[in-house]
């Protein structure tokens, strides 16, 4: 479960950093009348936000649906509101670290 939410918190952090990019370039375009960066952010944001509805998913099945269904689709829709995915982030951390901690350690010889 550590690994599904080292994932997790990279993805929640890359996506949440493009699309404040991509939220910036929209701005500079529109307000202020500037050249724009190209719609190559908006890929990027674009695939990141799907690698992070996957690992959110995963992250969610690992903890054995511990977490709420809404709580968890909140989580999902945070990647697309700018900077609510590092909100999100720790929302998730200070709930599956305690459960991370609580673990009982598999037995040695046993397929985890």
């Amino acid at each position: 479960m550590r690994a599904a939410l080292t994932r997790y918190r990279l993805l929640a952090y890359a996506t949440g950093v493009f699309l404040l990019l991509l939220t910036l370039n929209i701005i500079l375009k529109y307000v202020l009348d500037t050249r724009h960066l190209g719609d190559w952010l908006a890929i990027v944001h674009g695939w990141l936000y799907l690698a992070y509805v996957l690992v959110s998913v995963d992250l969610w099945f690992r903890t054995g649906k511990r977490l709420a269904v809404p709580n968890m689709i909140g989580v999902v829709l945070a990647g697309t509101i700018p900077a609510m995915s590092f909100v999100a982030e720790r929302w998730v951390r200070h709930r599956v670290v305690p459960m991370i901690a609580g673990e009982v350690p598999a037995r040695s010889g046993s397929v985890a």
